[in-house]
């Protein structure tokens, strides 16, 4: 059975222990991460009540041209080249809120929250779980430039002074997978940005791929679930690996996850970063936010770029 790796997030040798666990299987599991049970807890509570409603009420809410807000069940398509419906979950989005600098940038635009009167908690709750997540990923990626050999890398203007932080509240149904007739609680697909810290309920599902095989990853209430994505990948020319995974149902019941997604600056040019260029040519560099804005064109049934 393959190990996944456990990162100590503030612990001294933490950039060795992440760039062991990116270098080989590309998801760890990262303790003491200093998020509150209770805050999380609440985060839960949120969304619970949230998802309980009707559909008709959840679309009052539904995702505006920014990407932020409702996306309701099978909006999404994560591996359509063999899937034969959308991934049987549905979810919301809620991402950085933009400042005048992020004026005309595509995905940069107002949130949208339900109703204060009906869910007074919701917005507050996930500003500040948004905000404490934001810290936490910073964090990590000033470990990843570290354990890429290329400490404070990310440090400069233009890099992650404004990013494309989004927080993804997901619900998926219980409806039970059906890997040979294409039927996934989420397809395979590897993450587009730099990295995802996710928070999942106590179901299993999540599964990744090592070595041609399908691995589960079990759920730790201690711990988030890290993996690297794509420009973490790019980034690094291949050390670090962008590892594919699905959420498979195989038990018949209701999953809840939360995924945090930390990615750079819209405009933030994504290339080989020094240390890592002797092992092979470079993939050539890429803009951020072109990249996201494919990558959701590819997935989103209902995401149309703006022009």
């Amino acid at each position: 059975m393959t190990e996944i790796p456990v990162v100590d997030c503030f612990a001294s040798d933490a950039s060795a222990q992440l760039r062991h666990a990116c270098t080989t299987v590309g998801f760890f599991y990262l303790k003491n991460h200093g998020i509150p049970a209770d805050l999380i807890a609440d985060v839960y509570a949120e969304m619970h009540h949230f998802f309980q409603q009707p559909v008709q009420e959840k679309r009052k809410v539904l995702a505006n041209e920014y990407m932020r807000g409702y996306t309701p069940m099978s909006e999404e398509t994560l591996d359509p080249a063999v899937q034969t419906q959308g991934d049987t979950k549905e979810g919301y989005y809620i991402c950085r809120e933009p400042v005048p600098e992020d004026h005309g940038l595509p995905l940069h635009g107002p949130n949208v929250f339900p109703d204060t009167s009906t869910y007074p908690r919701f917005r507050p709750t996930m500003t500040k779980y948004f905000d404490a997540m934001s810290t936490l990923g910073w964090h990590v990626a000033q470990l990843f430039a570290e354990a890429a050999g290329a400490p404070g890398a990310f440090d400069g203007p233009g890099m992650f002074d404004r990013p494309m932080a989004a927080l993804r509240l997901l619900h998926y149904s219980d409806h039970t997978s059906d890997v040979d007739g294409g039927v996934f609680g989420a397809g395979a697909h590897s993450d587009y940005g730099l990295l995802t810290l996710l928070s999942t309920d106590d179901q299993s599902g999540l599964e990744i791929e090592l070595q041609g095989r399908w691995v589960a990853v079990p759920p730790r209430a201690d711990c988030f679930i890290v993996n690297i994505g794509d420009l973490g990948e790019r980034w690094t020319n291949g050390l670090f690996k962008s590892t594919r995974h699905r959420v498979v149902n195989r038990v018949g019941r209701e999953r809840y996850s939360i995924p945090f997604f930390y990615e750079p600056n819209f405009t933030c040019l994504v290339a080989c970063l020094p240390s890592c260029a002797a092992r092979g040519t470079p993939l050539p560099p890429i803009t951020s936010g072109d990249h996201l804005l494919a990558k959701y064109a590819e997935t989103h049934a209902s995401f149309e770029p703006q022009a």
